[in-house]
């Protein structure tokens, strides 16, 4: 009997931990609570307690209450919030009398608040944010607790009114200011190129030696803290935060189709901020609109009439015996969750239940694969896909037969932009009409490949990312351009037939150079073609601090390309911008000749990599430039 009762107790224990483990099961949870004074809203659920702050406007406490713990969670001076930058853009913009101007504020206020309960089910609580003289924008700002969920929804909604002053939003976010150093939290996790391996690390604790660059500090145990180490594509977004020894923290992303930029446009996840001179301060971040990387800012003019709803997110709050098995637990809620989208208890006129899909087949004229590509559904407009910024998209891949299928799309008007597969430019179809309930069927679109006449080398892939390159799976760390004099002492010389991308290109030309200002392509014909040549660039990253680029043939210098700065992936550890950039340099086929030929690319103003160690780490990477070739391909004319 005292056996039974053991076991009996060891499964009950094992059945309890699994629901701590999962985030919390919903059974047998507590109502929802709600307690108003004149100063604060205080929500309690019996998993989480969580105090809003009507002055502040923001989240000031998020108390665990799980295992009869009571573990503060957050930094209770900052707590979570809601912050903006941007700036108006009608005139007149400097009169004698305009406020002072703010970079980062928070909009919102705690006038209007709303607290909304439903029968113990749910609390929301609303902030409104009116528009002021440098932000014509109105926000709301939503958060919402729920019977038995660890954890708080959180979605914003723009408004621009026609008439009001034209404005532009730059970044815009929720900002979760955890508890300082190593009080609660001891390690960080981000999603790895969304597999099931996360990046993973400690909080440092170490004092900081030197500033290298915004939020880029090197410490005293010789490591550097970067908070662009650790962004990550619009499209791996599904969760990342903070875990202790029994409590995690994280940010879980049901959906992205409101970020601009698509799947292509990378973001901040996790980092830290300095306090005299150590890093103590624990961020998440929920970037909804940002502009690292060369992402296009919201641009709004006077008498446009525009709203949007950013989010929801998930702020998810669970236990578990390690950093890997909280976090593992909170990825699985975040797929659940992306699973049940649109969320049917949301209610907003802005965030509709009722969605459509859009199905495709795709081949190429050539009879090529279109296996792997982007196929996004952006705005119906001439715009890029990756420059958009005040609707939604929606993306997915290309499978291997061709197909692809979009779900779950807001109903509306939409182009389909396909993007990679080897090809230097998209394919578009405009008027792509989504209807709720209902398929759209795209069969059969042909994609026809540029080619520019018979191709006679290539090197890379065109699909918009420098991966396939030397080092191109391994940018995400500060100083990539320290390393080249080491990789490649004598620059790169990649020959054709023999070369391969990943061995003897790099992910980025710098511009500075071991032994010859230029890098070379070496390549045989049997005869000396006619007609013209073209050398197509395709550009995932340009940043030329002073001059163009060279390209040169056999000796003689064809062209020079000067090229607008794409971002900040050249010194913000990146492998690509947003901006993607495709030129053209063509010239007499004639300057060809049978046997060995040479093409060399090059900065017209090259910096010679110094000898000493130490010389080289007195270098900025924005100063220095740097091209990031997404492919290049040399084909001729008749």
């Amino acid at each position: 009997m005292l056996q039974i009762i053991r076991s009996s107790l060891v499964a009950a224990i094992v059945v309890v931990c699994a629901g701590l483990f999962m985030c919390r099961s919903a059974d047998g949870a507590s109502n929802v609570t709600v307690r108003q004074t004149a100063g604060r809203v205080v929500v309690n659920n019996g998993l989480i307690r969580v105090v809003f702050s009507r002055k502040r406007a923001r989240i000031i406490s998020l108390i665990d209450e799980s295992a009869g713990r009571r573990q503060e969670l957050l930094n209770r001076q900052f707590g979570i919030y809601f912050d903006a930058n941007g700036i108006r853009t009608s005139r007149p913009r400097h009169p004698s009398n305009a406020p002072r101007r703010r970079t980062y504020f928070v909009p919102l206020t705690g006038k209007g608040m709303r607290v909304v309960q439903d029968h113990g089910q749910s609390v929301e609580v609303i902030f409104n944010g009116p528009p002021s003289y440098w932000f014509p924008f109105s926000e709301q700002a939503h958060f919402e607790i729920r019977r038995g969920q660890s954890g708080i929804y959180g979605w914003v909604i723009f408004h621009h009114q026609a008439g009001a002053p034209g404005g532009s939003i730059a970044q815009t976010r929720f900002v979760v200011k955890a508890a300082n150093g190593h009080s609660v939290f001891h390690d960080w996790a981000v999603d790895n190129y969304a597999v099931n391996t996360p990046l993973m690390g400690t909080l440092p604790e170490e004092r900081i030696v030197q500033k290298l660059q915004d939020v880029t500090e090197l410490l005293s145990n010789g490591r550097i803290w970067c908070k662009y180490d650790y962004c990550l594509f619009g499209y791996q977004f599904l969760c990342y935060g903070l875990a202790g020894p029994h409590v995690g923290l994280w940010m879980d992303f049901p959906g992205r189709s409101y970020i601009n930029g698509g799947p292509l446009r990378q973001d901040l996840t996790v980092h830290q901020q300095r306090v005299g001179q150590r890093l103590t301060k624990n961020n998440i971040l929920v970037m909804f609109d940002g502009g690292h990387f060369g992402a296009p800012d919201v641009r709004v003019a006077r008498q446009q009439d525009w709203t949007k709803f950013f989010g929801p997110v998930f702020i998810a709050v669970n236990n578990g015996s390690s950093p890997m098995s909280m976090y593992h637990a909170a990825r699985r809620l975040a797929r659940r969750l992306r699973r049940q989208r649109p969320f049917t208890w949301l209610k907003s006129p802005y965030y509709p239940l009722v969605r459509g899909e859009v199905s495709g087949s795709v081949h190429e004229t050539a009879g090529g694969s279109a296996a792997g590509a982007w196929a996004v559904l952006s705005p119906d407009n001439s715009t890029d896909w990756t420059m958009q910024s005040k609707g939604y998209e929606f993306w997915t891949r290309v499978k291997p037969d061709g197909t692809f299928l979009i779900n779950k799309v807001r109903p509306g008007d939409y182009k389909l932009s396909l993007t990679g597969a080897n090809h230097f430019t998209n394919f578009v179809k405009y008027h792509v009409l989504v209807a709720p309930n209902k398929v759209t069927h795209l069969d059969n679109l042909l994609w026809r490949r540029h080619t520019k006449g018979k191709m006679l080398w290539e090197i890379g892939t065109a699909d918009r990312s420098t991966r396939e390159f030397f080092d191109g799976n391994n940018v995400r760390h500060y100083g990539n351009f320290l390393r080249y004099p080491v990789n490649f002492p004598n620059d790169v010389t990649y020959t054709i037939g023999r070369s391969t991308p990943a061995k003897d290109w790099n992910f980025a030309q710098w511009g500075w150079y071991c032994k010859k200002p230029w890098w070379t392509i070496r390549f045989n014909l049997a005869a000396t073609p006619s007609g013209t040549a073209t050398l197509t660039l395709g550009l995932c990253a340009t940043l030329i601090p002073h001059g163009g680029l060279a390209v040169g043939i056999n000796g003689r210098r064809v062209s020079v390309l000067h090229l607008r700065k794409s971002g900040a992936a050249i010194y913000r550890s990146g492998g690509q911008d947003s901006l993607y950039q495709v030129r053209y340099v063509r010239f007499p086929a004639k300057l060809l000749k049978p046997g060995l030929n040479r093409m060399t690319i090059g900065f017209t103003n090259p910096v010679h990599v110094p000898a000493s160690i130490k010389a080289r780490q007195r270098y900025r990477a924005f100063r220095i430039g740097a091209i990031m070739y997404d492919a290049l391909r040399l084909s001729i004319q008749h």
